[in-house]
């Protein structure tokens, strides 16, 4: 699945770059540390972390994207870095739990 096909949701997408990208699978986590191990190219990134160190780890995985959920914004050095690097940014009201299955109904 592409990442423009996630945009069927209700989601925001809070920069302008390419959605071209294939998402391989789904990782679902806050602690950077854990991501960071556990992370693989493709990855969409659901999480509540909000500031740069996610668009490092994002960058270091080739992460598809990533969906900030229950309404966290990340501030705008974040998004500019992120916007530099080309990876796609999203805002989802929705908490993990519930985005992953509207997710899943999609054909993740």
């Amino acid at each position: 699945m592409k990442v423009k096909e996630i945009l069927q949701l209700p989601l925001q997408s809070i920069n302008d770059v390419s959605c071209n990208q294939d998402i391989q699978d789904v990782y679902i986590g806050d602690l950077l540390s854990v991501v960071m191990a556990s992370g693989q190219e493709g990855m969409l990134w659901l999480t509540v972390q909000k500031h740069l160190n996610v668009i490092a780890i994002a960058e270091l995985h080739d992460f598809a994207g990533i969906v900030f959920v229950q309404n966290n914004y990340p501030d705008r050095q974040t998004i500019q870095k992120a916007t530099d690097l080309q990876i796609p940014l999203f805002v989802s009201q929705q908490d993990a739990f519930h985005l992953a299955k509207e997710l899943i109904a999609l054909g993740l």
